[in-house]
């Protein structure tokens, strides 16, 4: 889980035995107090205090902590420079630019050094992790083990008619097909992912964008769980990105790599497979998932993600906002023009977006 900036794993009675005997016993200590520490979310103030309560146990700062922790788990952030107003990242075919293409800004400082970054948790390693801790491991089985629902039924996302599809299709990365189906092997990973605005501070000015992971393979009442989120990272802010792509490209390069597979190890029949990991779903409130799908805002001419709908604005008001009635006859723009303008949609029947016109 993301906290203050790095991943921790909790430590507890059920690790592995062979985990176990790898461990001093200075490093379960370390991992005891970070477990206690993000189990009952204690300040950095407080958990200083802890030495004081209990000075027989040898507890070392929560940084020296936090260092020993990401060492032991093989975790290190990847930093990526960035517009310093959050417009875009350069990653990808923006990697080369020297300045911001949206606002201009320049990309170093005067001394050639990046006027901001963002960092970037691989969920590669984590992803492998699950299935190496055995209580885990069962636990991922469950979209292996689930019986999907008949017709119209829907009790969980693997019911959707998207997951269903998938199972009868073919890989394909790059344009090469790879030769085996979507959730083949009963270890691959379902995931979803989601963003959303949030102000750091009272004044609602400045905005940051955490993008994190949902792991579908976990059952329905454990996969949303703060300890069970998977952090990608935090578009800094102050503003909205206008080039959401960009932070999104080292997740992507990622997705791709485990669209064909990574080495990983099964901690209940300890054996070897090959891991793979797909994205189902993307979610969010309607600004993010217009700012995901790179649609106009719920103000918009047709603000709809699903539909064509056209908003119209208010008459005789100078108040710019669309609202989208299905009933629109006796507006004065319709009403002056039928030809240009639908009077009333069906609901029943909405003129749906295709995924061509989602392209264009």
């Amino acid at each position: 889980m993301l906290f203050d900036g790095l991943v921790y794993v909790q430590y507890s009675a059920d690790v592995p035995n062979c985990l176990d005997d790898q461990l001093s016993e200075t490093d379960k200590i370390l991992l005891r107090a970070i477990s206690f520490n993000v189990r009952n979310n204690l300040s950095r103030n407080a958990f200083a205090e802890l030495p004081q309560i209990w000075p027989d146990v040898k507890i070392p700062s929560l940084r020296k902590i936090k260092a020993r922790l990401a060492f032991l788990a093989g975790l290190s952030f990847q930093y990526y420079d960035c517009c310093i107003e959050s417009c875009m990242a350069y990653t990808g075919p923006l990697s080369g630019l020297q300045e911001c293409m949206h606002c201009g800004t320049s990309r170093l400082d005067e001394y050639g050094k990046p006027r901001r970054q963002f960092g970037y948790l691989p969920m590669e390693s984590r992803l492998v992790l699950l299935y190496r801790h055995r209580s885990t491991a069962e636990k991922m089985f469950y979209r292996a083990n689930y019986a999907l629902g008949e017709g119209t039924d829907v009790a969980d996302v693997f019911d959707g008619t998207n997951y269903k599809t998938l199972c009868t299709t073919n890989v394909v990365v790059d344009g090469h097909d790879i030769g085996y189906k979507f959730f083949c092997d009963p270890h691959d990973i379902a995931l979803g992912l989601s963003t959303d605005g949030f102000a750091p501070w009272r004044r609602r000015k400045k905005t940051a964008w955490p993008i994190i992971l949902y792991n579908y393979n976990l059952p329905p009442d454990e996969r949303f769980r703060k300890e069970n989120i998977i952090p990608l990272c935090v578009i800094p802010g102050p503003k909205k990105p206008k080039d959401f792509d960009s932070f999104l490209w080292p997740a992507v390069e990622e997705l791709l790599r485990l669209a064909i597979g990574v080495p990983a190890f099964d901690g209940r029949t300890a054996s070897s497979f090959s891991l793979r990991a797909y994205l189902i779903l993307v979610s969010g409130d309607m600004p993010a998932v217009s700012m995901v799908m790179h649609m106009k805002g719920h103000n918009g001419l047709r603000p709809c993600r699903m539909c064509t709908i056209r908003g119209l604005r208010i008459p005789h008001s100078k108040n710019p906002a669309h609202y989208v009635p299905l009933d629109r006859h006796h507006h004065p723009l319709v009403r002056d023009n039928p030809e240009a303008f639908t009077a009333r949609y069906d609901p029943a029947a909405l003129p749906l977006r295709t995924h061509v016109t989602f392209l264009s």
